[in-house]
């Protein structure tokens, strides 16, 4: 009997430690959001601010630019996805050429030019809409585009890493994520309701080159070049080549590519699959977006402070898993309601891999070549984007009437991300795949700051 009441002792020890435990993880989370204000550079925060003015415009108009493809201009979904295929691997191209770029005129100088041009390419694609160009027409302006976004997109990512230690990383990446979905909130939404009542498709690019040349105000007058001394300026091929060399770093992307490929899918065949085949409007595909950034607005930061605790490779192939589900629910969807279930499982999937991914390849980039690093990882996942719209339209038109092994195949290609990832694992240093990388870096960042210090003397 004693022995009996022993272990039930320990039993009931046990579980105050874990609900003691549960309860501290719970203040920290709190005591988090309390410091968040003062936690972050103030350029973190008009990064965040520019994510929702920049995406609240994109978001408006491009998730419905394939419906419009589809519907108004009769292109076949493959057709559709070579023209994006085209338009993306130029902005691939663009991403590696803008990351040299701002390592060696500055991030700020690149931003700005980069949305000045954008402005005009969103301009370009809505008279382009009014006179009703062929396919080859949309096909070229749709380049443009892409190309000139690739100049500037990771330039946001870029500067977190220069203002931002290396154990704040995740919370400041998964903030920017937040606030990328607070315009996700309420574009595809709103871009959904002006398709329903009969605004034109070119009416809605004017709204979105508006957004955006706010967006170029608040880079100008804002925002300081945080362009590090020590970045490399000199531009040469053997730049390619060395991070080439790098294997964990070229692992890292070229399994990425592999994930972003399916991922893709959700702005893309998602949407088409969605109308075609399930009947829903332009309102109610707008709806699930929306769904997508109020989980992210208001899940984001938490689960970033739990990403922050594991391997980032581990949380990454725990997303593959996530991915795989969401994705897989899709073979039975035959009513809204698992559309809008699917799309909440795939929206938790991507909480966990935008910090983890942006921490871990921020954590492998040098100081001195950070903007290529960016620029390099940035070509090959928007490779992933070029090469999902034509993957998936390929898939839609050979399971045209056997569509749940389209998303059966889409889902399988995550589970083979999760055994790569888990592989990764052991290739990284432990250093650079945890959210902490050092002791030593983050010293090296105080000093570099010049934020003073104060010694604690030792007890006698």
């Amino acid at each position: 009997m004693q022995s009996t009441l022993i272990c039930f002792n320990c039993k009931y020890h046990k579980i105050d430690n874990k609900r003691s435990q549960a309860g501290d993880h719970m203040v920290n989370i709190i005591s988090s959001f309390k410091d968040l204000r003062t936690k972050f550079d103030r350029q973190v925060w008009l990064l965040f601010a520019g994510m929702i003015i920049n995406v609240l415009g994109t978001s408006l108009v491009m998730p419905f630019l394939s419906i419009y493809m589809y519907e108004k201009m009769n292109i076949s979904m493959t057709e559709i996805g070579i023209a994006f295929f085209i338009a993306t691997v130029m902005g691939a191209i663009s991403a590696y050429i803008g990351g040299a770029l701002c390592d060696r005129y500055g991030r700020k100088r690149l931003f700005m030019i980069g949305l000045i041009f954008q402005i005009l390419a969103y301009l370009l694609i809505s008279v382009s809409i009014d006179f009703k160009v062929s396919y080859i027409g949309m096909v070229m302006v749709l380049t443009v585009a892409f190309f000139i976004d690739g100049l500037y997109r990771s330039v946001p990512e870029v500067m977190v890493a220069d203002v931002v230690p290396p154990g704040d990383r995740v919370e400041a990446y998964g903030l920017l994520r937040i606030g990328a979905n607070l315009g996700w909130v309420i574009g595809p939404m709103l871009g959904g309701a002006l398709a329903l009542f009969a605004m034109s498709y070119s009416s809605m690019f004017y709204v979105t080159a508006f957004t955006t040349f706010v967006y170029l105000l608040l880079v100008v007058f804002m925002l300081r070049d945080t362009k590090p001394s020590s970045s490399d300026s000199r531009l040469s091929f053997s730049d390619v080549k060395r991070i080439v060399r790098d294997t964990p770093f070229l692992l890292f992307c070229i399994i990425s590519l592999l994930i972003v490929i399916p991922y893709s899918q959700m702005y893309s065949l998602l949407s088409v699959y969605s109308s075609a085949y399930i009947g829903m409007t332009e309102f109610e595909i707008g709806l699930f977006f929306s769904l997508s950034g109020i989980m992210v607005a208001t899940m984001q930061y938490p689960l970033s402070l739990v990403v922050k605790r594991y391997r980032m490779t581990m949380a990454l192939a725990l997303c593959c898993v996530v991915f795989a589900l969401g994705f897989g629910i899709l073979a039975l969807a035959k009513i809204n309601l698992l559309v809008y279930f699917s799309v909440a499982i795939i929206t938790v999937a991507e909480m966990i891999w935008s910090p983890a991914s942006a921490t871990l390849q921020a954590n492998m980039s040098p100081e001195d070549r950070r903007g290529r690093y960016f620029g390099f990882s940035g070509l090959v996942f928007t490779m992933g984007f070029a090469i999902g719209p034509l993957f998936g339209g390929v898939l839609k038109d050979s399971f045209e009437y056997n569509t749940q092994y389209m998303w059966l195949a889409i889902s399988g290609i995550f589970i083979v991300g999760l055994l790569l990832f888990m592989g990764l694992n052991r290739y990284i240093p432990k250093d650079k795949n945890v959210a902490m990388v050092a002791v030593k870096d983050e010293e090296a960042v105080i000093k570099e700051k010049g934020i003073p210090q104060i010694e604690v003397p030792k007890a006698e």
